[in-house]
């Protein structure tokens, strides 16, 4: 009879750790998830967020160019000739290298 106590005792002991070691992983693997959920929670409000300032940028973009578009053309040759270097076909630009 003893012998059978202390198998049932040692199985009963084993079935209780490993359950308890499965306890343990599944807390840690739930709190790890929760972990990335927040991460992952900032990180779309960082995007919101940048995505609301872009909007805004466009809108102010797109009011200028319904701005310019009523003024003509002259806001896009401006442009063209001053930032981005362009010149009209048949046209010479001279560059002045004297430092003035």
């Amino acid at each position: 009879m003893r012998v059978i106590k202390k198998q049932k005792v040692k199985k009963s002991i084993l079935l209780r750790f490993a359950i308890l070691c499965l306890a343990v992983y599944v807390m840690a693997a739930l709190i790890n998830q929760q972990i990335q959920i927040n991460q992952k929670r900032s990180e779309l409000e960082s995007l919101q967020n940048q995505i609301q300032v872009q909007e805004v940028k466009n809108e102010e973009l797109r009011h200028t160019i319904d701005a310019n578009e009523k003024d003509g053309s002259e806001y896009a040759e401006r442009v063209a000739r001053e930032e981005l270097d362009y010149a009209k076909t048949g046209e010479r630009v001279f560059i002045i290298i004297s430092g003035e």
